[in-house]
């Protein structure tokens, strides 16, 4: 599963009952030499020691009571891409405070509308609360999902002309126009600002922006 600066990987438990622990492997590719990078007794492991917009591959296997590692790891294309997430970022209304009305992703900065960095902003009149991308930018609503639960973004659904309804609840994704993938869910809005959550893939063309627990 996808974090800012950690990756949290999951498994099935091995069906044998004189397991005694997991060991869990690291690579940088799919195939090649796996570094064993850690142990756990649960099913899953936390990777804290990753950069995030890498892509990582990982692999398990089961250590019996007797210290006997299953001579066969245990990955099926197990890898994640870890990013930067952020919680409680406000943007202001457009048509009455610009300067900090657009958020940069990439920066983790607010923005004014009409700057070049600039990749949402938020505007509110009239009983509409809308959030804007520029042309170069595409956007859609992801409908009542939790942050968390927008794993990849899609190849398609953008909105036509640039623009979504903010609901509370909501999550949004966001192709910038440099090609990275961006999420965000409306926590709360107003006339006067809109209060979100946010996701932001650093690695370039990489629509990973979580992995959900397995059931």
């Amino acid at each position: 599963m996808t974090g800012g600066g950690e990756v949290t990987i999951y498994w099935r438990p091995n069906q044998d009952d004189d397991i005694d622990h997991y060991t869990f492997y690291r690579n940088s590719a799919p195939t090649g030499t796996f570094s064993l990078i850690g142990t756990s007794t649960s099913t899953s492991f936390v990777d804290t020691h990753v950069t995030n917009g890498v892509t990582y591959y990982y692999a398990v296997s089961a250590v019996d009571l007797a210290g006997q590692e299953s001579a066969e790891l245990s990955f099926e294309n197990v890898f994640d891409t870890p990013r930067p997430e952020g919680f409680g970022a406000t943007i202001t209304n457009t048509f009455s405070a610009d300067s900090i009305s657009g958020w940069d992703f990439s920066a983790r900065a607010r923005r004014s509308s009409l700057d070049p960095s600039t990749d949402i902003y938020y505007g509110a009149q009239n009983g509409h609360f809308i959030v804007y991308v520029p042309i170069d930018t595409e956007i859609q609503d992801a409908g009542y999902v939790p942050l968390r639960d927008v794993d990849f973004a899609p190849p398609s659904g953008w909105s036509a002309d640039g623009q979504v309804e903010a609901i509370v609840g909501h999550s949004y994704i966001v192709l910038t126009r440099d090609n990275h993938y961006a999420k965000f869910e409306v926590q709360a809005r107003s006339s006067a600002s809109m209060l979100f959550d946010w996701a932001y893939q650093i690695d370039p063309n990489n629509p990973e922006l979580t992995r959900r627990v397995p059931k």
